[in-house]
């Protein structure tokens, strides 16, 4: 992760969300934990870069917190690169954020994760928001959280805890440990949850490595940090892929929605107390499940992040495990869902690298393992039934179980089409959106998705 700059100032005051909007009907209260803590999912949320533009106001947050708590979503975690000294517009966007979140009645709750000059300025980051009414609060504190506490210098970051428990603050930091924190072992967790002492908790921003290694990770940190008595927030994350043109053009395959998957239940299975999905809005690092307003592409914030690729698959195939974080108990699925997500052009570096000479987009991302060249569907099925999955001249039909199914088929250029048969006959049927083509490098290897259910009156755009 990279510290985020502001690009332009603040909106000026914005007109107000239409009270229907105010009341989500995905928003569900956080039911308490063994632990006596609240079983919250926050999302990370980068003041920097809103989805309303660098002159987003208060209607365009609501209208974000509006379509996270329709998933289950219970607040957000505001990064902060900087606040009043150093780039003031942080400040400014935070307290938009917070007056926008008070039209919900206390059913959205934020907190500051300070990044950058920002953890230079937690005494008026606890003065400014301990107040507000959308503030976060665990035992009579403000929550407050931080990104790369003191960097690699260990002095620093436990003098910054020293100053956050001085200031009256529910800490929850994130700071890596001596040997970097791509992949958490037994040691490491075990240095983690030493230094942790002088905070309430921590969080483990866990996006730039593999699914198993964050699973893994997830873990190990959750059974050290329990032996500790210290709260565990841990992140599920969907997918990573750094800009072609910056300096952090790596990527980590994560098999479409499977390996989102696995780390939610990873941490459910760890007990977790806490979940942040890593990100709601990172553009730069295409970790994003925000709804980016088109199902199939948009530009976003800033054209130098490229045309966006839909990823609220990822946000919407999430609410089943936000369900069953919560609750304890795996939910029974009442109605066929089905979730695809695919690249625009096949993955084939032999065939890629000409093209790549003057095309960035083209040349393929460092990447620990292969990226694959498939379509990747998961499904929540009420009832057995037949997958039929058409693309260009390719057909391929699997048998799919009661329950959640992963599914994988290889991808060729053509617009894929999906259908849902059971008892002989089509209950759910959709082409995707955006069609897979042999020279297409516009998504830079970023993952499109999809979805189809039973929920809406027609699934049918073929």
């Amino acid at each position: 992760m990279r510290r985020r700059t502001l690009l332009k100032a603040v909106a000026a005051a914005p007109i107000l969300l239409p009270a229907a909007a105010m009341q989500p009907a995905g928003a569900t209260p956080a039911p308490a934990s063994a632990s006596g803590l609240s079983r919250y999912v926050f999302a990370h949320y980068m003041v920097a870069w809103p989805r309303g533009g660098p002159n987003a106001g208060v209607e365009d947050y609501a209208l974000e917190i509006h379509d996270a708590m329709q998933r289950g979503i219970d607040g957000f975690a505001l990064n902060c690169g900087g606040w009043s000294v150093h780039e003031p517009q942080y400040k400014a966007r935070v307290l938009q954020i917070y007056e926008a979140a008070e039209r919900f009645a206390g059913a959205f709750r934020l907190f500051v994760s300070a990044d950058g000059h920002a953890r230079d300025e937690l005494a008026d980051i606890v003065h400014t928001t301990r107040g507000l009414a959308a503030q976060l609060m665990q035992n009579g504190k403000p929550v407050l959280s931080a990104y790369g506490l003191g960097g690699r210098d260990i002095v620093r970051a436990d003098a910054l805890m020293r100053d956050a428990q001085k200031l009256g603050a529910w800490f929850i930091p994130h700071f890596s440990p001596t040997t970097g924190e791509a992949v958490i072992g037994a040691n490491q967790a075990s240095e983690i949850a030493t230094r942790i002492a002088g905070a309430d908790g921590y969080f483990f921003f866990g996006a730039a490595a593999a699914p198993d290694s964050l699973a893994r990770s997830i873990a190990l940190l959750s059974t050290a940090l329990k032996r500790a008595g210290k709260t565990f927030m841990a992140p599920v994350t969907p997918y990573y892929r750094g800009l072609s043109t910056g300096t952090n053009y790596r990527a980590f395959e994560t098999d479409g929605f499977s390996g989102m998957a696995k780390e939610w239940r990873a941490a459910i299975a760890a007990g977790a107390n806490w979940i942040q999905i890593v990100t709601w809005n990172d553009w730069a690092e295409s970790s994003y499940v925000a709804p980016i307003g088109s199902s199939s592409r948009a530009q976003i914030y800033n054209p130098r992040f490229g045309s966006l690729l839909s990823h609220t698959g990822y946000l919407d195939a999430s609410r089943h495990f936000i369900r069953w974080f919560k609750s304890g108990v795996e939910p029974v699925i009442e109605r066929d869902e089905l979730y695809y997500f695919y690249r625009l052009h096949p993955v084939d570096v032999q065939t890629n690298l000409l093209r790549a000479f003057t095309d960035h987009a083209a040349f393929p991302p460092k990447a620990n393992a292969a990226l694959t060249a498939l379509v990747h569907v998961t499904a929540f099925l009420k009832q057995a039934a037949t997958l039929e999955i058409t693309c260009g001249d390719t057909r391929r039909v699997v048998e799919l179980n009661a329950g959640v199914n992963e599914i994988a088929v290889p991808s060729a250029p053509g617009v894929p089409h999906f259908s849902l048969i059971r008892h002989g006959a089509a209950v759910l049927q959709k082409s995707g959106e955006l069609a897979i083509t042999s020279n297409d490098y516009s998504g830079a290897f970023n993952y499109f998705s999809g979805s189809l259910s039973d929920a809406g009156a027609s699934q049918s755009n073929r």
